[in-house]
């Protein structure tokens, strides 16, 4: 700074200096910036320190960054304290707001883009086959009445592509005896995970969906590898216990999911929430899974000790169900996880999905 006769200064944010005439001096003396400086504060700096000056907002923009106006109509860049502005307008699928002290077009719910162009996202995994996508990959959706931000799921594309996971399992190091709202909100990593009951139900309320397991066993050396499909699979909400309000006919190879229509028209339950209508025991808790449990050997199990050790051979534990997909792992024994009864015990991998129907 130098001390003289004070006149306009000029600020990083009046660099015509009209605004700060005589602002802080003492009589007609005081300090002021020499050539080429501006105050900033009570500082002097290098005017290519200040960045660029904004007339109509009265700011400055710091090099490097861009601010938009209050009503998102012209946006401007500060580069090499040159400023340049533009033109800018929000999508029709966004609004001008701010969020976290940005000012900018933001996309609606559902959409996805920079603001200026805003997308449809995803509903399901066939709506990103349907746009091309080829790849198993992860995917950001937001199913159709969805209250909350769009989330990830795992797509895959065989077997007619657009299959959306919501269950899989391929080794033990995720444990699947979760409680209510573990089951409701989802858990798990790339290996093992539940999506969600509350995902699952507003997914397959959009549409018709079509439910496929895939399932491989062991028996010795031997793997074994089979699938069931099943026309219609939807959830009802958590009000209803996220039951199990339709599955159609199945079809597929071996035994898998044979006895699965047992499940139909049951409630969801935990071992923290036993819906499963049998007051002798509760199922999730015995088979250590949530699951739509049945009922079904309930009556014969009241006066049969046996059945509340749950064993049903040498490598199975069964008596709840006829399907426990979420049960322990346990690799080669497959202790708790089993499809269609004995038959299918050393489950290895199960992965379940969901795709339209048509």
């Amino acid at each position: 700074m130098i001390y003289g006769t004070c006149s306009c200064k000029a600020t990083c944010e009046d660099p015509n200096g009209k605004s700060g005439c005589n602002r802080d001096c003492l009589g007609t003396e005081g300090c002021t910036c020499p050539a080429g400086f501006f105050m900033q504060r009570s500082d002097c700096i290098s005017e290519r320190e200040c960045g660029c000056f904004v007339a109509e907002a009265n700011l400055v923009i710091p090099n490097g960054e861009t601010s938009v106006n209050d009503d998102c109509t012209q946006k401007c860049s500060c580069n090499n304290n040159q400023l340049i502005c533009e033109d800018y307008r929000c999508s029709t699928n966004a609004l001008c707001d701010v969020k976290n002290e940005v000012r900018q077009c933001y996309c609606n719910e559902g959409y996805e883009g920079d603001g200026e162009t805003c997308e449809s996202l995803y509903t399901d995994c066939q709506d990103v086959y349907d746009a091309g996508h080829r790849q198993d990959g992860v995917y950001t959706i937001m199913p159709t009445g969805w209250p909350s931000s769009p989330f990830n799921v795992t797509c895959k594309m065989e077997n007619g592509g657009g299959w959306t996971v919501f269950q899989r399992r391929t080794d033990g190091s995720t444990s699947f005896y979760q409680n209510w709202t573990a089951y409701k909100d989802g858990f798990g990593d790339s290996r093992n995970f539940w999506l969600g009951n509350e995902k699952l139900h507003y997914l397959t309320n959009q549409r018709i969906y079509k439910l496929r397991f895939d399932i491989t066993t062991s028996n010795g050396n031997d793997e074994y590898a089979d699938y069931a499909e099943y026309t219609k699979f939807q959830i009802e909400s958590e009000s209803n216990n996220y039951t199990m309000n339709q599955l159609g006919l199945r079809s597929g190879t071996g035994g898998t999911g044979d006895y699965f229509f047992r499940n139909r028209r049951k409630p969801f339950s935990t071992h923290d929430r036993d819906n499963d209508a049998c007051g002798t025991f509760d199922c999730a808790e015995k088979h250590r899974s949530g699951w739509w449990h049945s009922n079904i050997w309930c009556s014969s199990c009241e006066s049969d000790s046996f059945c509340y050790y749950f064993h049903y051979n040498s490598s199975c534990n069964t008596m709840c169900t006829h399907e426990n997909l979420n049960g322990v792992y346990s690799g080669g024994n497959g202790e708790m996880i089993y499809s269609s009864h004995a038959l299918y015990c050393n489950v290895q991998y199960v992965e379940m999905k969901i795709r339209p129907s048509s």
